[in-house]
């Protein structure tokens, strides 16, 4: 009977000891994430709409009707911070044929409809798929919020606010910093991010990707590093401006 309790008393003094040595049962995160202020997505439908031709387009648009365009959209990138403030659109087509082989193009994916840019300059509204084209409207780049917006539409990179720590993916690095702009004695180096562009339901990477902007409106890429892999399903690929 003594052997047994002290067998018990030695057994409670290793259980006292082991649970003052667990750590805080909180679940920690599996990356670090720098939180930057998101921008705005509003004003990319608020300037379609100042222009009184968005989604499908009634007949009082007769110049983008006859540039091809059957509905206007915003386009996937924040345009708020471009200068001139112009709107930009996404013309969609929605015959079998491009009404113009020069502006139209067909993403990758399910949607098979043809799409190009449209600008609503001062005096004309314009198709534009070239970067020359777009640097020739929205350049110089002369603050932060400009190079944002003037990086995502020359590189069709996509701008991330709401990386979840615990999410069920499988993180590649310690630390993401969200979308934010550094100014540099050559540019502003803007933060963005990048999936494999791989159609269909299998692992997918996802990239943060560092560009630098130039003053003069040139984009050059800095670095790219897979940030993560995860379990994905992509049907559409976005609409890109030609690299030229």
């Amino acid at each position: 009977m003594l052997k047994s309790r002290l067998i018990w008393v030695i057994l409670q003094v290793f259980w006292m000891a082991s649970c003052q040595s667990l750590p805080d049962a909180t679940p920690t995160p599996k990356v670090v994430v720098v939180d930057y202020p998101p921008f705005d997505w509003s004003v990319n439908v608020e300037r379609l709409t100042e222009t009184g031709c968005s989604g499908v387009l009634g007949e009082n648009c007769t110049e983008l009707i006859r540039l091809g365009c059957d509905e206007i959209r915003p386009p996937h990138f924040y345009t708020g911070g471009l200068e001139p403030p112009f709107p930009v659109g996404e013309c969609i087509h929605q015959g079998d044929n491009p009404p113009n082989k020069a502006y139209f193009r067909q993403p990758n994916g399910l949607d098979s409809r043809y799409r190009s840019f449209v600008v609503f300059l001062d005096d004309e509204t314009r198709l534009m798929i070239k970067q020359s084209e777009f640097r020739e409207v929205f350049a110089p780049v002369e603050s932060a919020e400009e190079a944002l917006s003037y990086a995502m539409a020359m590189t069709s990179l996509s701008a991330e606010y709401s990386f979840d720590p615990n999410g069920k993916v499988k993180y590649l690095v310690d630390k993401i910093e969200e979308t934010h702009v550094e100014e540099t004695p050559q540019g502003y180096v803007v933060f963005l991010f990048d999936s494999d562009h791989r159609m269909g339901c299998e692992p997918h990477e996802f990239f943060a990707v560092n560009v630098l902007v130039t003053p003069a409106g040139e984009v050059i890429e800095q670095s790219r590093r897979v940030i993560y892999e995860t379990y994905a399903c992509f049907d559409f690929d976005e609409l890109r401006l030609d690299d030229h």
